[in-house]
């Protein structure tokens, strides 16, 4: 018996290519179901029950004599919001604002009546798509045809709560209301925790609320403060993922802004410091993938480094 290795036959150059053809058919539905690059950040539990009580409850609170008055100063913003009007939203928020603090004596306990009144009238409007405020909340996904089916009324209400929080505050003469982080201070937990599960949820065109331009700044600025805010409230939320998923997801809308931005772009006299900070945001995540690789070796991360190296080639 001889041991000369056998011969290997040539492949004739048809079977070749049917073999190469049947692994692309193969091979590339699977890349195109597997994103090369994340889309969505790990999302944060809800499950609803806390926030939908809590409003159940505030909605059995006396109201004050002056809820009427606040209700209709409330329309009039949502109203100036659904037109885009700039210069009535300015006028209406100054107005609520004022007309709020006098129903309630400035005293946030008693505008919860308010407020919960507020929310519930505006859940039930979501299914008129003419309703003034389900016109805005169709630009956050949170209603219309193009809603995020993945959203919940917790989402809705904490949405929906804390933009109500933040429209209440009196127009400083100079600079921008407080952080969100500092708003986010003063509602009850079962309120964060649904803002919170909003913002980490939705895609940065609903976050920005902007139609399709995505500002991929503001919205990654908004993302990793409530990425700190879940695994506060859930110390199993996987905060170091959903913080490179964020890096990764900035480098990559400021390297291929969507037609819209680059409209905007333009408009706005060009990109500045767009390709540095992408790759800063580019390092940080791919520090980020290495700690995670290396404190979590059982899950596979590859994916997502190789994302990070491709576009630091390009």
């Amino acid at each position: 018996m001889s041991d000369a290795a056998p011969k290997v036959r040539d492949v004739p150059p048809l079977i070749a290519l049917g073999a190469l053809v049947l692994a692309a058919a193969v091979v590339l539905p699977i890349a195109h179901r597997t994103p090369l690059y994340p889309t969505s950040l790990p999302p944060l539990a809800i499950d609803g029950s806390e926030l939908l009580g809590e409003h159940r409850r505030d909605l059995q609170r006396p109201r004050p004599p002056a809820t009427n008055e606040a209700l209709a100063a409330w329309n009039s913003l949502t109203l100036a919001h659904s037109r885009r009007d700039g210069n009535a939203k300015v006028q209406a928020q100054a107005q609520f604002a004022q007309t709020l603090f006098d129903a309630t004596d400035g005293a946030p306990e008693r505008a919860l009546a308010i407020r919960a009144l507020a929310a519930q009238r505006w859940l039930d409007a979501l299914r008129n798509p003419g309703d003034p405020g389900t016109v805005v909340a169709a630009r956050h996904a949170l209603a219309g045809p193009l809603a995020d089916p993945t959203m919940t009324d917790a989402h809705r209400l904490g949405w929906f709560l804390l933009r109500w929080e933040r429209l209440a505050l009196p127009t400083p003469e100079r600079g921008e209301v407080e952080p969100v982080t500092d708003t986010l201070l003063r509602v009850s937990p079962a309120v964060q925790r649904g803002f919170a599960a909003w913002v980490i949820a939705s895609r940065c065109t609903a976050i920005i609320g902007l139609d399709d331009q995505d500002h991929p700044r503001a919205c990654a600025r908004l993302r990793r403060p409530m990425i700190g805010i879940a695994a506060r409230i859930d110390p199993r939320y996987p905060r170091g993922e959903a913080l490179a998923a964020t890096d990764l997801m900035l480098a990559v809308a400021l390297r291929h802004p969507s037609p819209a931005t680059l409209r905007a772009r333009a408009e706005n006299a060009g990109a500045g410091t767009d390709l540095e900070e992408a790759q800063a945001a580019l390092h940080n995540a791919q520090d980020r993938y290495a700690a995670l690789a290396h404190a979590q070796p059982e899950r596979r991360w590859e994916r997502y480094s190789l994302a990070v190296l491709r576009e630091l080639s390009e």
